[in-house]
């Protein structure tokens, strides 16, 4: 069954993170992608894990769903191709830096291209010739400023939160530009447009809602400021497991009920037992920093499973606070079919993490691993320039 972006043909010339997401998410969803990189590829190739067959698990991960073509752009010759390429196609990825000036979009002549620039900074400033990596966008936003221990350093999110958040404010940028384009001339599109993702850009906006509350705070409190004066929150350590709980639901009788079940009567006879009453617990509580202890002398006899329901037949939520193993064995994560092992090209099978959508009637899915360097350099030139 076909996805919802069947029929629309893709373009990619970036590495690294940020793009290549971008089109492979499209490829998820159905669209025809085609990849080109330099004879020494994607830098995402030589990228540390190596699986077993010595390719990068980052590249193989970035990349499933797309066709492999090998230009060199000192060839005039592969120059065109690009070129050729770019104006049949519905959509260009591309990154901002290393790009020839011929496969730019003020050079080609393909009024109906949705042309999807992804840079560090943004299309002006003083900062938007600078190349940006995911560490500089990082730190140029804020955004390690909440992470750590109050008063250290601050520190890097472990994940590429801003190659993934432009990659995902791409994706809703090209697809709403496609329908402009599509609805405008639905016969022969000519509505096509330059578009700039920025990390930097992207990094603001996932911060918007910190952003207001931080200009205009009445107390320094609240979900969206007390990350910056609380300690890291690791979670309520439970005899075996940590859990994360709120119980904002959760007043009067069913909070005293709550406290007998937990075998915590003797929190009533502690100075802070009317603070543990009305300030609840979990990241929206007021004061969950100094009543987290009285909860953990609670929660140690007791196994996590165990607080869990507990927690919930009276009226509040819990979960576990998972690691990357617990993460990857919990039956929510096979019950929403969220990791799959897609087979390589060496025939070894490589687990990554599936599309994110469920569509009723166009699912999204894995059709080819990523692709080897050149790998479908014939089928390309052949199957889709001779029809050019």
């Amino acid at each position: 069954m076909p996805g919802p972006l069947d029929g629309y043909r893709i373009v990619e010339i970036a590495e690294g993170v940020a793009g290549p997401y971008t089109a492979m998410s499209l490829g998820d969803a159905g669209a025809d992608v085609i990849k080109i990189e330099s004879p020494s590829g994607d830098r995402a190739r030589a990228w540390a894990p190596q699986t077993a067959s010595g390719t990068s698990a980052l590249f193989q991960a970035l990349n499933r769903n797309k066709r492999g073509l090998a230009l060199d752009w000192s060839a005039e010759r592969d120059l065109e191709v690009a070129r050729r390429l770019l104006t049949s196609a519905d959509v260009a990825i591309v990154d901002k830096f290393g790009l020839p000036d011929a496969l730019r979009w003020e050079s080609l002549n393909a009024p109906g291209l949705v042309y999807c620039v992804m840079s560090g900074f943004g299309p002006s400033g003083p900062w938007s010739d600078r190349p940006g990596s995911e560490l500089a966008a990082q730190l140029a936003s804020e955004a390690t400023a909440s992470l750590g221990v109050i008063g250290d350093e601050p520190v890097r999110h472990g994940g590429d939160i801003g190659s993934m958040y432009a990659a995902n404010y791409a994706i809703q940028a090209i697809c709403a530009a496609l329908y402009a384009r599509d609805e405008s001339e639905p016969t022969a599109p000519s509505g096509g447009q330059r578009i700039e993702v920025s990390l930097f850009g992207s990094l603001l906006a996932m911060r918007s809602t910190l952003w207001v509350a931080l200009s205009n705070p009445d107390e320094w409190w609240g979900f969206h400021l007390d990350s910056y004066v609380k300690p890291p929150d690791h979670g309520y350590q439970c005899r075996d497991l940590p859990i994360y709980f709120s119980l904002a639901r959760i007043r009067g009788d069913a909070f005293e009920s709550l406290i007998d079940a937990l075998d915590m009567a003797w929190a009533r006879t502690h100075p802070d037992f009317d603070r543990l009453r009305t300030d609840g617990a979990g990241g929206a509580g007021r004061y969950a920093a100094e009543l987290k202890p009285l909860w953990e002398r609670g929660f140690t006899n007791f196994d996590a499973a165990h607080v869990i329901e507990i927690v919930e037949q009276h009226g509040g939520w819990a979960f576990p606070m998972h690691d990357y193993e617990r993460l990857s064995q919990d039956p929510q994560v096979e019950a929403v079919g969220a990791l799959v092992d897609v087979e390589q090209a060496d025939g070894s099978a490589l687990r990554q993490v599936a599309p994110p959508w469920d569509f009723e009637r166009t699912p999204a899915s894995i059709r080819r691993p990523a692709p080897r360097l050149g790998e479908h350099q014939q089928e390309v030139l052949s199957q889709i320039l001779r029809s050019i």
